[in-house]
């Protein structure tokens, strides 16, 4: 049984790197004999730099120790440095939506700044595996052996449903496999979104009973109804979201998924299966719900997707924008900014510093885009840290979000607790898509997902302790 499972996983590994290597050389190919516009000479150079840093890096990472963080993290730059420049040439698509043309060197500039930063996130997901290898030779993750703590947890969902009835905007803000008609959290009060997020906690958390419920009886019975119970659960945790970030969908999936298959290891290929036809579809819902404008007007679809890619992955042109933005607006890396992307989208502490004259440097780069207060466009990491640290100094940012999600990942492989692995797996899934965003987006994220979840279940260990900590004290007096 393992000599088979070994032999399946070596060959799914050989059909990763050939799909991987065939790619970059079918990009390389079409970028060389296709027509560039100025400033795009350089182009070809981002599918060899992905390939040299999957080689020497990605790949051995993700057979040193299959990482979530690095898996989806590898993904999005194959995307970002091979299928993009790829579409870009073979679109004929080089613009974007700002009216006012970028410089050809700014987009070399920038070219030459993306394959930096991915040379160093290389450097640094090297030197921590060197260091993980060090340390323990073969990580593995812990079985979940503990369950879920339930008392508080049940009040928490109780609560939150009696909170959405006294809010009845936040039930317009959630949605069940479609987007709900209040559309996007973005315009959303705190007290709407506090509510909405206490109310996404509570969900996520009586998914967590309810499969721990499920493997535990199907563990004593062995009786087929509670896998399916279990797979109906995943399905809904996946389908109750709150606004139209896609993102949010994805890696609840991953994570719910991830954790079907640490309790129902031998029925998590049928799981993945189902979960890959029906991510898709309510991806395409929610595309057409945000009724996002097209950028040829409906003339073209493979250039829409292009110019969305460049949008989500942090293109070139995105990058040489936020390069841009630094010369046109220098205030921008004011060390004040920094501190203001960094604690003002966090849950508290934001709301104490809303009024501080200071704006955000997503502001300063939609102003470059332009030139108006039109916001909608993400300043890519890479860029924002160029902006208050230089252009040697600009991945920085990358390499803080690489070692937290290192951290993480350690954290849960020491945990046998289900909703510890449950969250940190989810938190690491969203670290891996810092490709296309930036330091403000993934504090905010985190602050309120990772944080409420940690805080309720903190509180609820407490109560429980405190609990017992009472009976051992009555019990102690009565022996006196």
């Amino acid at each position: 049984m393992e000599q088979t499972k070994s032999n399946n996983n070596f060959w799914l590994r050989m059909i990763l790197h050939w799909v991987v290597y065939i790619g970059c050389f079918v990009s390389f190919a079409i970028i060389s004999f296709g027509t560039k516009q100025a400033g795009y000479e350089w182009l070809g150079l981002l599918p060899i730099a992905f390939a040299l840093s999957y080689s020497l890096v990605l790949a051995k990472s993700l057979k040193q120790e299959l990482r979530i963080f690095n898996l989806v993290l590898t993904v999005m730059q194959f995307l970002r440095f091979v299928v993009m420049p790829m579409m870009l040439v073979y679109a004929n698509y080089y613009g974007g939506r700002s009216p006012v043309a970028l410089k050809p060197d700014s987009i070399e500039k920038a070219m030459l700044l993306m394959v930096y930063e991915l040379a160093i996130l290389s450097l640094t997901i090297f030197i921590l595996d060197q260091r993980a290898k060090r340390k323990k030779p073969t990580p593995i993750q812990k079985p979940l052996t503990k369950r879920p703590q339930n008392g508080m947890y049940y009040l928490l969902f109780i609560v939150s449903i009696a909170s959405l009835l006294a809010y009845p905007s936040v039930l317009h803000k959630i949605g069940f496999f479609m987007p709900g008609a209040g559309g996007s959290v973005e315009n959303a009060s705190l007290i709407t979104a506090l509510t909405g997020f206490i109310f996404m906690v509570a969900k996520q958390i009586f998914f967590l009973i309810v499969l721990w419920f499920c493997h535990q009886k199907y563990t004593k019975k062995g009786q087929y109804f509670y896998v399916w119970l279990a797979a109906i659960a995943v399905f809904v945790n996946i389908g109750i979201f709150m606004g139209t970030n896609r993102a949010d969908i994805v890696i609840t999936a991953v994570a719910s998924v991830l954790i079907f298959r640490q309790l129902f290891p031998h029925f998590f290929k049928h799981l993945l299966l189902s979960v890959s036809l029906i991510i898709p579809a309510m991806l395409s819902v929610i595309a057409a719900f945000r009724k996002i404008s097209s950028i040829s007007d409906g003339g073209s679809k493979l250039i829409d997707y292009t110019d969305k890619l460049q949008v989500y992955l942090a293109g070139p042109y995105n990058v040489a924008m936020a390069l841009e933005t630094k010369h046109l607006f220098p205030e921008a890396g004011n060390f004040s900014v920094f501190l203001y992307n960094i604690f003002r989208p966090m849950i508290g502490i934001g709301s104490f510093i809303s009024d501080w004259p200071i704006k955000y440097s997503s502001l300063y780069f939609n102003e470059r885009y332009f030139f108006s207060d039109h916001m909608t466009q993400i300043i890519p990491m890479v860029g924002q840290g160029n902006l208050f640290f230089g252009f040697i100094f600009a991945p920085i940012l990358g390499v803080a979000v690489i070692c937290f999600a290192y951290f993480l990942h350690a954290k849960k492989l020491q945990s046998e607790q289900i909703e510890i692995y449950y969250i940190l797996t989810l938190a690491c899934a969203r670290l891996g898509m810092m490709v296309g965003q930036n330091v403000t987006i993934l504090v905010n994220d985190l602050s309120f997902n990772l944080s409420l979840f940690l805080i309720v279940y903190w509180l609820n260990k407490k109560i429980i302790l405190t609990r017992q900590s009472h009976q051992k004290f009555v019990a102690n007096r009565g022996d006196i």
